[in-house]
């Protein structure tokens, strides 16, 4: 080989060695550019290769980048994972604000996770933020079940919303007694003693007086600031204490008809189910079988209405179904002398009203004829005449109207001979002018 041929070949070969560097820089640099480059979920297509050294190194260089695609991904897009997938993984919910979040969408969380009362307590913050009562609620039957009463009253003594809420929850569960307490604690003593009057209420023992005498000594006394409820819990252990002789009052035997209802008034009181009944039960059971007796008796209904605030309606009302639960006219309870002397119904009761009852309760026939007339209006009490079938004020009416035709339809209507011949005695009047 010659000088020249020896030296041509070593040019060549320097100029592959050159190549070969140039190649590996470019994919150094190559490979830098995609550890520096923004991460996307989809990757950009690499260029065609081109040798095979240049395309396995192109290969091991998409498999790192890939790598580190997929780490930023999961890093980046991990809350829209959790709000927009139907599963989450517990271990991937850590901060309250998330857990919060996972519960208003309904996703399936482990409370037991927050074992500090920090925590749980930011957890509570967190539902109030949101504003879901389902959300607080859920919190709160967790705090409930692990936190002492005494640590949860003090944690819900600053948030009144949650407070609010799990006084609702307590009165659901019938725990009266530690909603009382809460309120008392919040300096709520007015919502506290109707809690603890609640409690003794709902308990249903069969002497009640005494667990009522022992709430107005001893709880009440503690709360200030509970005078009305206080006179309202005094009045009921009056009327109790009043009810007691009266139900063991003996009722005459033929004052014991059978009972009359009607959907308009309920079922009547009996004297079995008299005690722990309500005020206007008891009034208008002494109305029903002692509404003459003396004011000084504790049977008078004029007596509980001196003793306890009973308004002159609900008295009058009272009265007028106790007595046609008896059987019995009740006008004489319900009329009084307006101006002139002309009768008027007291207290203001709808006379329209009371004559329904009274129907429906098969009242006496007087009932009728005594209210009817004190209708102002010609065409109701008309109407009213005719679906009670008192046929004299149906006369009585046309007869004021000289409405001659209508009276003679009305006369052939009629079954009653006595009714027939009152017509007939109308007619023959020839001083009357019909209009017809």
């Amino acid at each position: 080989m010659t000088r020249q041929e020896t030296a041509r070949l070593s040019k060549q070969v320097q100029g592959i060695n050159i190549n070969q560097h140039k190649e590996t820089t470019q994919l150094s640099k190559r490979a830098q550019n995609v550890n520096t480059s923004p991460t996307t979920c989809h990757p950009a297509q690499p260029k065609a290769p081109s040798s095979i050294s240049s395309l396995n190194s192109n290969s091991s260089s998409t498999e790192l980048s890939s790598s580190i695609r997929t780490k930023k991904q999961n890093e980046n897009c991990l809350v829209t994972n959790k709000l927009l997938s139907t599963t989450i993984h517990v271990e991937s919910v850590l901060s309250p604000k998330d857990v919060i979040r996972s519960l208003f969408l309904g996703m399936p969380v482990d409370l037991n996770h927050f074992k500090k009362l920090i925590d749980k307590t930011s957890l509570l913050d967190e539902a109030i933020k949101l504003g879901d009562g389902d959300v607080v609620v859920a919190v709160l039957l967790y705090l409930q079940k692990t936190l002492h009463q005494s640590v949860l009253f003090s944690v819900l003594e600053s948030r009144q919303v949650a407070a609010d809420q799990y006084i609702d929850m307590l009165e659901k569960q019938n725990c009266y007694k530690e909603a009382a307490t809460l309120c008392s604690q919040m300096k709520r003593n007015r919502e506290a003693a109707v809690h603890l009057y609640n409690k003794v209420l709902r308990e249903k023992k069969k002497d009640l007086l005494p667990s009522l005498q022992h709430l107005c000594k001893y709880e009440f006394q503690i709360l200030s600031g509970v005078e009305t409820e206080t006179e309202i819990l005094k009045e009921h252990i009056q009327l109790l204490e009043r009810q007691a002789p009266i139900a063991s009052h003996q009722v005459p035997a033929k004052e014991l008809v059978s009972d009359k209802t009607s959907p308009l008034i309920g079922p009547p009181i009996r004297q079995d189910s008299l005690l722990g009944s309500s005020l206007l039960a008891t009034l208008q059971y002494c109305c029903r079988y002692h509404l003459k007796s003396p004011e000084n008796l504790l049977v008078s209904p004029v007596g509980l209405k001196s003793t306890f605030p009973i308004t002159d309606r609900q008295f009058a009302w009272n009265a007028c179904v106790g007595q046609l639960l008896s059987g019995k006219d009740p006008s004489p309870s319900l009329l009084a002398k307006g101006l002139f002397g002309a009768p008027k119904v007291v207290a203001g009761l709808s006379v329209p009203r009371v004559l329904e009852v009274a129907w429906k309760m098969e009242g006496p026939p007087q009932t009728f004829d005594q209210l009817l007339p004190l209708i102002e209006s010609s065409q109701l009490r008309y109407q009213l005449a005719k679906r009670y079938n008192r046929h004299r004020i149906v006369i009585d009416i046309l007869t004021s109207n000289k409405d001659r035709l209508a009276l003679l339809r009305y006369r052939d209507s009629l079954n009653d001979a006595a009714e027939m011949e009152y017509v007939n005695n109308i007619l023959k009047v020839s001083s009357t002018r019909w209009k017809n």
